[in-house]
């Protein structure tokens, strides 16, 4: 009995201990199944996270890809525009042949124009993932051997527009100035590292953009380009319209009274070595910021945001964190940035004139000065002789053959030039070496006739009073593609070295990198300036001519292509 009694124990133990593994190995069978199912899930996350990454990658490929498209386009047609590029770039779309063992992968990019700039739309796609980036650029014109008058004003300590007219522009080998329909390429900038501060009045509207190494103060007129300073932007009130029509980008302070900016606003805190205020600060006032092509957010600074809230504007608040974000602020080149003497962006005397007067001067010539009788009288001054129009009369002075900017050219050269009263006409290529002053007084007049040049090269001053004038027959290149008017300089005095004065009217392209350059009264000026310190007043007017931008006069250089500059992404 006991033994049975035993074996029964046994075999229900047995039993029960089977039963309790079978429960065991059926939880562990869930829980292993349960992994499965999570691991399985986390594949697919990380599946679709890496579709989604190689989809964003190929996107950016595209972005990439289609700008050097862009680029290669640009280096055959430097003159195209950013309409130009979307008619001709259209619909690109590639296959990447490394990926394929890995599955499809694949971009397509579209051109959208937006005014001056151009957005770039690119899709990457792998499989079921899509990512999507659009970028923003813009065209940078290719810059000749011209490269100093690639802007309206270049002034490399700074610019003055306190009392002047309008800066605008045009392109002579397109068409004739229009007065009705000016261009926008009337840029203004500055150059030297310690300086570069470029100061507008209140009537002095720029059609173009600004580009300064110092501060911007634009009074109360406007800007129908962007504003890029390395110091603060000021903006003060005058109405309700536009005094900005692109963007503002500061590397200090930006302070705006009134109006609106068509763009958006950058100002970056940077440190001061001068003062312990912090700069990259934003300051309003009854202003708005529009943001028209909604580029990222309307502003980010580094430092801080005050604003007079108006109850009727609703204005919004940009105090929050993810405006004060101490923006990057590319830096606008400067001659500290200087690293080859030929770059005018970073070189002010980009040709080193006093170098090549010298050359031209050679110190054995023994120079007499020139004036006109001042009697009213004709004169007619060939590439070789300047004689009075009169048949007894023979020539007063000529020509020897010298090289200038090493071409060989037929100069005359003088101690002094005087006009007074008398009219000189200029036929053909003509070029004068003044190693003093240049004088016109009273009421005469040089006349630069059609497909005919004159180039002054001077060590003194350039002085055109009273009633002076320096007209030309046609306000565009010659066939040789050289100005009507050309005046360089070296004169580095303390009084103004370029001073042109009265009822202008007249083609210059004016080089005068050690000079003060004034140009005042009421007149319009055709063509460039480049001086150490430009002074437009009066009501003068400045019309760029955009196709210096394309020669290569009085230098060897070769200039840079045209080229896209990157904007910004757009969100």
């Amino acid at each position: 009995m006991l033994m049975s009694k035993h074996s029964t124990m046994q075999k229900s133990q047995r039993g029960f201990t089977l039963v309790a593994v079978l429960i065991l190995s059926g939880l562990a069978s869930i829980l292993v199944l349960s992994s499965i199912k999570d691991n399985v899930n986390q594949e697919r996350l990380s599946g679709n996270f890496q579709k989604k990454i190689n989809a964003r990658l190929m996107s950016e490929r595209g972005i990439f890809d289609t700008m050097a498209e862009a680029k290669r386009y640009l280096d055959n047609n430097p003159t195209a525009d950013v309409n130009e590029l979307a008619t001709n770039i259209v619909d690109l779309s590639k296959e990447d042949s490394t990926g394929l063992s890995y599955g499809e992968m694949k971009y397509t990019v579209q051109f959208v124009p937006d005014g001056d700039e151009l957005v770039l739309s690119s899709t990457g796609k792998r499989f079921e993932g899509q990512s999507t980036l659009k970028a923003r650029f813009k065209i940078v014109p290719a810059s000749g051997g011209s490269a100093p008058f690639s802007s309206a004003i270049v002034g490399c300590d700074s610019v003055d527009l306190v009392q002047s007219g309008q800066i605008d522009s045009y392109n002579s080998s397109v068409a004739p100035y229009d007065k009705f329909s000016p261009g926008t390429e009337g840029n203004v900038t500055t150059i030297n590292k310690d300086n570069g501060d470029v100061t507008l009045g209140d009537a002095s509207p720029v059609k173009g953009d600004i580009s300064a190494t110092g501060n911007v103060n634009l009074g109360k007129s406007s800007v129908t380009g962007s504003v890029h300073a390395n110091g603060n932007v000021i903006i003060l009130e005058s109405g309700n319209g536009e005094r900005v029509s692109g963007n503002v980008i500061t590397r200090g302070n930006f302070e705006f009274t009134g109006g609106a900016i068509g763009g958006y606003v950058r100002a970056q805190k940077i440190a001061s070595t001068e003062s312990s205020d912090a700069t990259g600060n934003i300051s309003l006032t009854k202003a708005k910021v529009l943001n028209k092509n909604n580029v990222g957010l309307d502003i980010m600074y580094g430092g801080t945001y005050s604003y007079l809230f108006d109850e009727e504007d609703k204005s919004p608040d940009y105090t929050s964190a993810s405006f004060n974000t101490n923006p990057y602020v590319p830096k606008v080149k400067d001659s500290g940035d200087s690293k080859d003497p030929t770059d005018p962006a970073t070189n002010c005397d980009y040709l080193k004139i006093t170098s090549e007067i010298n050359k031209i001067d050679d110190g054995n010539n023994d120079l007499k000065d020139f004036k006109t009788k001042g009697w009213s009288i004709s004169y007619t001054m060939l590439p070789s002789k300047l004689s009075l129009d009169s048949e007894d009369e023979t020539a007063e002075i000529s020509s020897v053959n010298v090289n200038v900017f090493d071409k060989p050219t037929e100069v005359f050269k003088v101690s002094k030039f005087e006009v007074h009263n008398d009219t000189i006409f200029i036929e053909g290529d003509v070029t004068i070496f003044v190693d003093g002053d240049f004088v016109m007084s009273g009421s005469p007049e040089i006349k630069v006739l059609e497909d005919s040049s004159l180039t002054l090269i001077v060590t003194g001053k350039v002085i055109l009073g009273g009633s002076a004038k320096i007209t030309t027959e046609v306000q565009s290149l010659t066939e040789s593609g050289l100005a009507p008017f050309r005046i360089y300089s070296s004169y580095g005095g303390e009084d103004t070295g370029i001073n042109l004065s009265g009822a202008l009217e007249m083609y210059a392209q004016i080089y005068a990198p050690l000079a003060k350059v004034d140009i005042s009264g009421s007149g319009e000026l055709f063509g460039a300036i480049r001086g150490k310190t430009v002074a437009v007043s009066g009501g003068a007017k400045i019309h760029y001519d955009a196709a210096l931008g394309a020669t290569s006069q009085g230098s060897g250089s070769s200039g840079q292509q045209a080229s896209l500059q990157f904007v910004g992404f757009e969100y």
